[in-house]
């Protein structure tokens, strides 16, 4: 039997690719406009985004992978024909797959010809007809998040976060698949458990741009068990982080150690009954990837758990002041009837009395301490500071911005800007 063909997209684009003809060539999908660049074929699990669309209407945002029949198309001219495999995985928005879970085909052949202004055109809705059946009509049961899909950001905020860690556990727990590579089934179950037990952290806006910063330049880690302020918990930034766009981040104790996952935010721009059924079937939250870690497990500075890593070292070191926010009554009511104790989010911001511009004496990293003629401004940074038995261990320590030089010398000039805060929580926070 022949090993399926792993899904290839574009390296300069991100779209998947199609194959066309025998032996198989990869090329952008006929509907894809481009600037006339080759396709680079890279294989889609190398990916953290791929700009696929849904393949029943083009929709930007798909949800679902769908497994169907093999789907062809012949396109015949004078230099004779060509084969243009569609493939028997299709991707599905959320709005065509409310409808084909609906059982109405039809709603998503009229969706395809709205979007393809088809509709003064009978003879091409057949074609697009006949194409949506063959695969809809030999469809294989289940279906598969795309956890790929760079879908606009939608705030979370602290007051979200019980229904949001309940949203996730839920569909960890379904029978909707993910892909092969991120969490295996008995992982699943093992999150799910870590989730209903885990505190909830949600970081405020300034705290958010002093991690996000802080990880771009995080060194290499060393994971252990005091590094982490809960044996279980989800952590939610104000705000997307980093190129990756990660909005959350879960880690889960198991034997082995941690299993720690990142998520994007799924849904934004999406209402009415697609909507209510995502957040039905999946939540606010969809894994992008993830890692299993165990006690002094090593990991490096630019790994994908950075953004998370560098929020747990800024709280142990006491940069964060961490506060208690209030639970909708609503939320309360309804842990109460399943006898479960009302959840507790905390909100984690700059600590209020910590100095970030010192000056005089401190150094930057380098420096041979020579007299200065004026005060500039030193990069924050990390620093290795011993700990532990003997002070033996070594862990990453921030230092933030601040003035070197002598407290009379003027402030040499420079065009960057830094901003500092220690401010009070938004109303929202406490609401």
């Amino acid at each position: 039997m022949t090993a399926a063909r792993e899904e290839m997209a574009c390296q300069i684009c991100l779209s998947p690719l199609n194959t066309l003809g025998t032996p198989p060539t990869y090329v952008h999908p006929i509907q894809l406009v481009t600037d006339g660049h080759e396709p680079i074929p890279v294989p889609v699990s190398q990916l953290d985004t791929v700009r696929r669309t849904c393949d029943f209407c083009g929709d930007p945002y798909p949800t679902w992978t769908l497994l169907g029949g093999e789907v062809a198309a012949v396109a015949i001219g004078e230099a004779g024909g060509l084969v243009q495999n569609f493939g028997g995985a299709w991707a599905a928005c959320a709005t065509c797959q409310t409808y084909i879970d609906d059982g109405r085909n039809d709603m998503v052949v009229d969706r395809a010809v709205h979007a393809l202004s088809l509709g003064n055109h009978p003879q091409a809705r057949e074609r697009v007809e006949q194409l949506h059946l063959a695969f809809l009509n030999a469809r294989v049961p289940g279906r598969t998040l795309i956890t790929t899909t760079a879908w606009p950001a939608t705030a979370i905020t602290a007051r979200d976060l019980p229904k949001v860690r309940d949203g996730l556990a839920r569909f960890y727990r379904r029978n909707d698949g993910l892909p092969v590579a991120l969490v295996a089934t008995d992982a699943r179950q093992q999150i799910a458990a870590g989730l209903d037990r885990s505190r909830l952290f949600w970081i405020d806006s300034d705290f958010t741009n002093l991690a996000e910063y802080a990880a771009e330049k995080l060194p290499d880690v060393t994971i252990s068990r005091d590094l982490m302020p809960s044996t279980d918990g989800l952590l939610v930034w104000s705000r997307p982080v980093t190129p990756r766009q990660i909005t959350a981040a879960s880690w889960t104790a198991n034997r082995d150690g941690w299993q720690l996952v990142n998520y994007r935010t799924i849904g934004g721009g999406l209402d009415g009954k697609p909507l209510q059924r995502l957040r039905e079937h999946v939540g606010w939250l969809a894994p992008t990837n993830t890692a299993q870690v165990h006690d002094q497990h090593a990991l490096p500075g630019d790994h994908p758990a950075a953004p998370l890593l560098a929020t747990w070292l800024l709280v142990v070191q006491q940069a964060a002041e961490v506060t208690t926010a209030q639970v909708d009554k609503a939320v309360r009511k309804t842990y109460a009837r399943t006898n479960r104790p009302a959840p507790e989010v905390r909100i984690v911001r700059i600590r209020a009395n910590r100095s970030t511009t010192t000056t005089g004496t401190q150094s930057a990293p380098g420096d041979s301490g020579p007299s200065q003629t004026n005060r500039f401004w030193v990069s924050g940074h990390w620093r290795n500071q011993p700990y532990g038995p003997g002070r033996a261990l070594r862990r990453p320590v921030y230092i933030n911005p601040f003035l070197r030089g002598p407290d009379d010398a003027p402030i040499k000039l420079s065009t960057t800007v830094r901003m500092l805060s220690s401010r009070k929580p938004k109303s929202e926070d406490h609401e």
